[in-house]
């Protein structure tokens, strides 16, 4: 076998092995029981991102989606629509 395969085999077997014995218990009513007993929920926002880059994105596409939320709401208001020579115009 090539010391690749070997190096591989090593690896899965160690892998296999801490996770069996990571997660076997001994129940009185079941004998061996493999699993985990309790888990944890984190309830709340996900982490930032670590990257600036991520930050600056998702805050220029807020300002604009944000602006032109803002920018439709004050032309909608001042705009009056008229129809003229078969087409709407704002006014």
């Amino acid at each position: 076998m090539r010391l690749v395969g070997i190096k591989r085999t090593l690896l899965f077997a160690a892998v296999l092995g801490c996770g069996i014995f990571g997660s076997t218990e001994w129940s009185n009513d079941a004998g061996i029981v493999f699993g985990v007993s309790s888990a944890e929920a984190r309830v709340g926002r996900p982490a930032t991102p670590a990257s600036v880059a991520g930050v600056a994105r998702r805050t220029t596409r807020r300002a604009v989606v944000g602006g032109a939320a803002v920018g439709a709401a004050a032309a909608g208001a001042a705009c009056v629509r008229v129809y003229v020579n078969g087409a709407y115009v704002c006014r």
